[in-house]
């Protein structure tokens, strides 16, 4: 019989395994990803189930393979099948992530160089993740540093200029010749001009 105040305890107790096997605390998962403590702590006491944005953030957080991802996703089905093909609001799975995507959010901008030593890329049907990290003085855990995601011709284009940056850098840095004097003149001779 299931509890009817714990209906998704498989699902919560799948992340709380993935979040100890990392060694880390709900405070630390929850500060990483910008998440309430008791958002993250009813999804994994089976109370309430991760909606796609935070399910797409802690796969991403705890760096599952695409299988481990549809693994969970799949639980996820079996423990609420209606889950993730309408929303509470009755309207056709994948309508309220479109909608969601419309909407224009301003936020202060932070001119803040935050340097990398490792990233990890996430691509599902919404788009990519990119999760920078870094790696912490006496730890072999990288510390995620920052989050960006985007749709999949916005990271296609950031590749497209990177490459291309990139090439035009390599290229600046080779060294330059003049080109070689003309035949019987020395470098001290003048030249009509």
């Amino acid at each position: 019989m299931k509890d009817n105040h714990t209906p998704f305890k498989p699902v919560g107790d799948r992340l709380r395994f993935l979040r100890e096997q990392w060694q880390q605390s709900l405070r630390e998962v929850c500060a990483t990803l910008e998440i309430d403590e008791n958002t993250l702590k009813s999804i994994e006491e089976g109370k309430t189930l991760p909606n796609e944005e935070v399910l797409d953030m802690l796969i991403s957080h705890f760096l599952l393979t695409e299988d481990q991802a549809e693994d969970l996703r799949d639980l996820i089905d079996q423990v609420a099948p209606i889950s993730r093909t309408s929303t509470d609001g009755g309207l056709p799975a994948g309508m309220e992530d479109m909608l969601a995507k419309q909407i224009v959010m301003y936020m202060p901008v932070d001119s803040r160089i935050v340097y990398t030593d490792a990233m990890h890329a996430n691509v599902n049907d919404h788009g990519v993740i990119l999760q920078f990290m870094q790696r912490v003085p006496n730890s072999n855990q990288p510390v995620p540093v920052s989050r960006v995601g985007m749709s999949r011709e916005h990271a296609e284009k950031i590749i497209d200029v990177l490459t291309k940056t990139l090439k035009q850098y390599d290229e600046g840095k080779q060294q330059k010749f003049l080109p070689p004097l003309p035949p019987g003149l020395s470098s001290g001779d003048k030249t009509d001009s």
